[in-house]
């Protein structure tokens, strides 16, 4: 059985664990690496760890019980030890029994020099965001059964925003010719930010995470990449609220070839939703009691986007649809799912 390595336990390690847990794949991990650029104790950061995989002031109690031995995670009585390295290439993953090495650590240099796990006895290396240093770029819904064991072994699987957007932007496009789009990302507060002011590499950005800020987005770019026939015809921006998860997109879109009316475009949703390329990835949401819902609705939600019908407009050419997803949870069932498709072509 193919053993599973991962980088980073920031939320998007600690919340990709806790979907495999869900899954029955928690047996897979052999090994976890954190970079500790403070430099703590390992012991202690190790405790700290198991302490926030416990208990989840967003998602509460781990699925299996969770302790701490020395400098490893003990889930569900087995025990899986955490590597302290600045370079998690330096890690012996082969020797861990780590096939496939997941890179969610966020930073752009352990990124850039994941491709070195390959010479180590490491198979594939599957990214957490965006890479420009990827073979592909896989987004379920979209493009996932263009996997290519041979040739794809640094895989992406982009961004959370391009998970809900991109699949249901492609079956838009096959239907009715984007001919351009502007997209908002009403987005949560991500673990960089600050209740205080301090600095960042994008200013705005490190302003107090109390208040709303309006940032970039690199939606645009994302979808470019997956969807090449909408490269450059995208803008996009970000609006960082002070929420956990869920985020709303928004996005205007201008038709070539536009429906005469918006039941065309609830009917084509519904079809792609039910036995088209969006069943399973995304859903069709219609409010409660007549009524629109919220994001909190939406925590723990595994479809990479909720079509929120009660939202739909069209006038004319141009079409607004607005999607949420929880940009954790669902973002880390997409990777599973990425997952478990790489694991089973090894």
């Amino acid at each position: 059985m193919a053993g599973i390595g991962i980088i980073g336990l920031g939320r998007v390690g600690r919340c990709l664990l806790r979907v495999l847990a869900s899954r029955g794949l928690l047996g897979q991990v052999r090994a976890v690496a954190e970079l500790n650029p403070g430099g703590r104790d390992n012991r202690v950061l190790t405790e700290n760890l198991a302490y926030l995989l416990a208990a989840d002031s967003t998602y509460g109690p781990f699925p299996v019980q969770v302790e701490s031995a020395g400098v490893s995670l003990v889930l569900d009585g087995r025990a899986i030890p955490v590597h302290y390295n600045p370079h998690p290439q330096q890690v012996d993953w082969a020797g861990a029994g780590a096939q496939i090495v997941v890179e969610a650590s966020g930073d752009p240099q352990a990124t850039a020099e994941a491709r070195g796990l390959l010479s180590q006895g490491v198979s594939k290396v599957l990214f957490t965001r965006s890479a420009a240093t990827a073979d592909a770029t896989l987004i379920r819904g979209l493009n996932l059964d263009d996997y290519d064991p041979q040739a794809h072994r640094l895989v992406s699987c982009s961004t959370c925003t391009a998970n809900a957007l991109a699949p249901v932007l492609g079956v838009l496009h096959r239907a009715y010719r984007v001919r351009r789009g502007s997209i908002l990302s009403v987005h949560p507060a991500l673990s960089g930010d600050t209740l205080l002011d301090a600095p960042s590499r994008e200013f705005a950005a490190g302003r107090s995470a109390l208040g709303v800020r309006a940032v970039t987005s690199q939606v645009a770019r994302t979808v470019g990449q997956v969807l090449p026939d909408l490269a450059g015809r995208l803008t996009a921006m970000s609006l960082r609220v002070p929420t956990q998860v869920v985020n709303a997109l928004v996005a205007d879109l201008v038709l070539d070839a536009p429906p005469p009316d918006k039941t065309e475009v609830e009917a084509l949703l519904e079809q792609a939703v039910n036995h088209g390329p969006l069943a399973g990835v995304a859903a069709l949401e219609r409010g409660i009691m007549g009524r629109p819902r919220a994001a909190a609705d939406f925590k723990g939600d595994p479809h990479s986007a909720l079509i929120d019908l009660n939202w739909l407009a069209l006038s004319g050419e141009l079409l607004r649809i607005h999607l949420w997803h929880d940009n954790e949870y669902a973002y880390c069932c997409r990777v599973a799912d990425t997952l478990e498709l790489i694991l089973s072509r090894l």
